[in-house]
């Protein structure tokens, strides 16, 4: 994996700059070749009528539609000199759930015999409060949508699933680069800074401030120096469509995966791009992407 390389980055709704950043990444890391990579998406939209939403618990919160389908973003990376396999799993939900887990190791199990296991498959939601719910395996979380609903559990097995399987069908030679870099835009604030100034003040003499703006990106290449897709941590809450929606969307972490994908391959229909773009969450706890306060 290639050595951390710290660059300046800008957020910009421009698709030839998408571009720049991905080809540039291989001039700022130096990169340990000895990989297989693979990548692959599935879809896990599940149910669009009639069922809760997930992530802000509010009753009468249904859907009633579709903004963007919701997608499951495999990466599996082998090192190939010790045989080491690990996946990481990007999906478009609120959370991820222990049944979902056991769904899809049990199918995993059955497809790829001794190759995946609870070791070696991490599975992360980006946090979407826009997707729907009944998957959870408590009844906590299943009170405001009124209970469990098989639907959506399958989707999102069958889809996160699905991405693994094209992920493995792709595994090849190839080179991942690792790149951080700090996103100068106002993409986020702190909704709660109160809260963090009863933080201890050594431990906040730490940090520049109340954000994290740190973006953390793997970049996956194949030998022939073709990019494949990329996986990025950036935190901030995928909370931009508020709690009077009702179409299933990926929200904002969604929206620019589909975006930088039909960026890089503008010719295919967004969701079926060879290249894959994951948003995956990370320390987004009191990160909101509401810059202008809430609506």
């Amino acid at each position: 994996m290639g050595s951390k390389a710290a660059t300046s980055v800008r957020v910009t709704g421009d698709r030839r700059m998408m571009r720049v950043l991905v080809l540039a990444l291989s001039a700022l890391s130096v990169t340990h070749g000895g990989y297989n990579v693979g990548l692959g998406r599935g879809d896990i939209t599940g149910p669009a009528a009639e069922i809760g939403m997930m992530g802000y618990a509010k009753q009468g919160q249904n859907t009633k539609g579709i903004h963007t389908r919701l997608f499951s973003r495999a990466f599996i990376i082998e090192d190939v000199d010790s045989g080491t396999r690990v996946v990481f799993v990007s999906v478009d939900e609120a959370m991820m759930g222990q049944l979902v887990k056991i769904g899809v190791m049990e199918k995993l199990s059955s497809l790829f015999p001794g190759v995946y296991s609870e070791e070696n498959v991490v599975l992360s939601a980006t946090h979407t409060h826009s997707g729907p719910a009944g998957f959870m395996q408590y009844v906590l979380f299943n009170v405001p949508n009124l209970g469990f609903v098989a639907q959506t559990l399958d989707a999102m097995v069958d889809g996160i699933v699905q991405s693994i399987i094209t992920a493995h069908g792709n595994l090849a030679p190839g080179k991942v680069y690792h790149s951080v870099g700090v996103v100068d835009e106002e993409a986020s604030i702190n909704r709660s800074p109160t809260s963090y100034l009863a933080n201890p003040e050594e431990e906040r003499a730490r940090y520049p401030g109340n954000l994290d703006k740190d973006m953390v990106q793997l970049s996956f290449y194949n030998d022939q120096g073709a990019a494949l897709g990329v996986l990025n941590w950036f935190s901030v809450h995928p909370n931009s469509m508020n709690n009077t929606n009702h179409f299933i969307s990926g929200d904002n972490k969604g929206a620019a995966s589909l975006m930088f994908e039909k960026a890089m391959d503008p010719d295919y229909v967004a969701g079926k791009t060879p290249f894959v773009a994951a948003f995956a969450s990370t320390n987004l706890g009191d990160v909101s992407p509401n810059t202008m306060g809430p609506r």
